[in-house]
């Protein structure tokens, strides 16, 4: 584990290395920038040549620079770094032919380039199977967005999305995601197809997760229970880690409360065969005032337990096998922290270790010459050591628990293309096996569960007077082991497209089992456990949305909005009873809202999005109570302001956290408050690197505000990142 002191260690050669780095970078870039050459961007639309509608998965390449990407779901796409001059670029897609011109990239601008394809009957050889498909309303951000996005965290990546409310435990504190008012226990988060969740406490920390070493991050709202199971009752996080692929990176990080990193990844090829590895350390000493209680006791005092040291490695490999393709990856995270305790009553001894191993094996291959069959098999295995302990809390017992959890995870699906109407169809299986060994746990709590669950899916669709019209159905029933019953989800839904514009409407159920922290922790004064809680369950959500993406020469954007309800059955809450012994308890829970999002980027390198949600969640109780569930803000908001010119970056981001209630009366509402973010990133070319630097502020106004009453915050924060990249010509 890292202790504070090698923290500390570390920290200095980390300040030491950042300085040495930008005098040599400086040094070297001053005659260059004499010469005034800037690289330019490439970005657009790939679109229907028949109807105009953008193309999602289309590849643009420019094959003399070596470079490629693909377009996302809106047809948008977005190459930069590229040195001016007059280049041939080709587009592929799947059922169009293929596209090729040329295109002049001048000096530190951007060209933009609207790319209409022609579709055409072709001849299918095989199809590449994805256990993993993001149903309509998913919200994918790649590698690309990743890096602009200066995220440093998982956390940090999700919490602008629609319908997404992240608690954070201050800077490098834990990250947990609430989605349209449920649980942290109720979202299932799965990296490389393996759960995050705890298995204590049904809690994902989204924190442990760095963004650097993240390819893609899917959020996928309401309830998704039919494809994924158990906790998949209010959504799903899914983290693919990055793909091996060959290359080099290093980066070093330096900011506010003594915040520093370091990191590096790397890649070799031989043939079809691709490697890569990477690490990655970052730490704080955290030391910052703060009022003891704002609005009640206005005494400063100095929170000195909020420091961090953490490491994490990671290391991938693809590779052809047996008419198919391997990949594998292996993750290693380990951090040592203190915690803040309650937020009324930080406790300055609190500490969290965590020692996380884990990996996946992944085979994908065909059945064979046009069959239009294809199968995955995948073995996974998470082994993990948690240790909480507090020696000193400002009330109630010392505490020294440890949990030790390892399990393992293998999966077999076979997915395939129909014909004519039937588009695609396919069914699998999956057994979990987990051994759980916890000091918080009481005698009673099991120590091994096996848990199995088998699914589903069918799609088929038609062409109808100009519109894609397409029928998704899922089916799946999962085995909990603890609870001894099996659970029967289904997920059904219709989309329309045309041109631009999608509609869909969706009839969906989920379930999230009683976490073993609710059911068999140790009795304490005033609190017990309760053994006899059931799941909660989303028994039938309504889901109807409605997008539309466009652009023009200069011009592109897209608007959506979904309005669902779907009430909670059985959510568990923590409730006295009337001897105000506090106790996990099942109550019912009426729920429905909005989200709204826009984007819209007028020319001139502007950027400009916005988004709004509406959860409305309150207790389901005889007459009128109309009681939003505890720390469930009604509203919430996020804009953005951004803007690229050749090498420059500006971004200026809002968050909004509408009012809350500390329990289940309206009583002691929580103001809402806003929350600001400054980004300003430059970006060069020398020799073969491409270089980076980025300079953020959080919480620019200073804003002490946050989701949880009295919980202290530091206010402004800024940071530093310089980032260099070799390029292979």
């Amino acid at each position: 584990m890292i202790g504070c002191r090698s923290s500390l260690y570390l920290g200095r050669l980390a300040q030491v290395g950042l300085s040495l780095l930008l005098l040599l970078l400086g040094s070297a870039l001053i005659p260059r920038l004499a010469r005034a050459q800037f690289p330019g961007e490439l970005r657009g639309q790939v679109v229907s040549a028949s109807d105009g509608s953008p193309l999602g998965g289309a590849l643009i390449e420019v094959p003399a620079l070596g470079r490629r990407v693909t377009s996302e779901t809106s047809g948008a796409y977005h190459l930069r770094g590229l040195e001016p001059g007059r280049y041939e670029i080709r587009v592929e897609h799947l059922g169009f032919s293929p596209w090729e011109g040329e295109v002049e990239i001048e000096n530190g601008r951007a060209t933009w380039l609207r790319i209409p394809l022609s579709e055409t009957a072709i001849e299918l050889e095989g199809l590449e199977v994805s256990t993993r498909r993001a149903p309509v309303g998913g919200v994918e951000i790649e590698r690309a967005e990743i890096e602009r996005s200066g995220a440093r965290t998982a956390g940090d990546l999700v919490r602008r999305a629609p319908g997404i409310v992240l608690r954070e435990e201050g800077s490098g504190g834990a990250q947990t995601v609430s989605i349209r008012g449920s649980g942290a226990d109720a979202v299932l988060v799965l990296v490389d197809g393996v759960p995050l969740n705890d298995p204590v406490s049904g809690i994902a920390d989204l924190s442990t997760i760095g963004a650097s070493t993240i390819e893609t991050i899917t959020v996928l709202v309401g309830a998704q229970g039919a494809r994924y199971g158990p906790r998949a009752e209010a959504g799903v996080v899914l983290i693919e880690t990055r793909a091996a692929a060959q290359g080099l990176e290093g980066r070093l990080v330096g900011g506010s409360l003594g915040e520093w990193g370091l990191g590096a990844e790397g890649g070799a090829g031989w043939e079809e065969t691709v490697w890569a590895a990477g690490v990655e350390l970052r730490g704080a000493h955290g030391r910052f005032d703060y009022p003891r209680v704002a609005g009640v006791d206005e005494t400063v005092v100095r929170r000195g337990n909020a420091d961090l040291g953490e490491i994490s490695a990671t290391t991938a490999l693809r590779t052809p096998l047996a008419g198919g393709e391997v990949r594998g990856r292996i993750g290693f995270e380990a951090l040592d922290r203190g915690i803040p305790g309650k937020g009324y009553a930080p406790s300055p001894a609190a500490r969290q270790e965590l020692a996380r191993l884990r990996g996946s094996l992944a085979w994908r291959g065909e059945s064979g010459r046009g069959a239009g069959l294809g199968y995955a098999l995948s073995l996974s295995g998470v082994s993990q050591r948690l240790h909480y302990s507090d020696p000193a809390p400002p009330f109630g017992l010392a505490y020294d628990d440890t949990t030790t959890a390892n399990s393992v995870e293998a999966r077999a699906e076979l997915e395939g293309e129909g014909r004519d109407w039937i588009r695609r169809h396919g069914a699998g299986i999956e057994v979990l096996h987990q051994y759980i060994d916890a000091g918080a746990l009481g005698d009673h709590a099991p120590r091994h569960r096996t848990d199995l669950g088998t699914f589903a899916h069918l799609t088929i669709g038609r062409e109808l007077g100009g519109w894609d019209v397409e029928f998704n159905a899922e089916l799946r029933t999962d085995r909990d082991a603890v609870g001894r019953r099996w659970y029967l989800n289904r997920g059904l839904g219709i989309q329309l497209s045309h041109r631009g514009l999608t509609l869909h409407l969706s009839n969906r159920s989920g379930y999230s089992p009683p976490s073993l922290g609710d059911q068999f922790f140790r009795e304490g004064v005033a609190i017990e456990p309760n053994p006899d809680l059931r799941a909660e369950r989303i028994p039938s959500e309504w889901e109807f949305g409605a997008s539309v993406v466009g652009g023009g020469d200069r011009v592109d954007g897209a608007l959506g909005l979904r309005v669902y309800q779907g009430d909670i059955r059985g959510m568990i809450v923590w409730l006295p009873d009337f001897r105000f012994v506090w106790s996990p308890r099942n109550t019912n829970v009426k729920r429905h809202g909005l989200e709204a999002w826009a984007e819209f980027a007028p020319g001139y390198g502007v950027q400009l999005s916005g988004s709004y949600s509406m959860a409305v969640v309150t207790y389901d109780r005889p007459g009128d109570d109309r009681v939003q569930v505890a720390y469930r803000p009604r509203h919430s908001a996020q804009a953005g302001l951004g803007w690229e010119g050749g090498p420059w970056r500006f971004g200026l981001d809002a968050l909004f956290t509408g009012t809350r209630y500390p329990g289940p009366a309206r009583l002691n509402a929580l103001e809402s408050f806003w929350t600001f973010r400054f980004d300003l990133g430059r970006e060069w070319r020398v020799g073969r690197a491409e270089l980076a630097t980025r300079f953020q502020i959080d919480r620019l106004f200073d804003e002490r505000d946050s989701l949880i009453f009295g919980f202290p915050e530091a206010g402004r924060r800024f940071r530093l990142e310089a980032r260099a990249r070799r390029v292979d010509r």
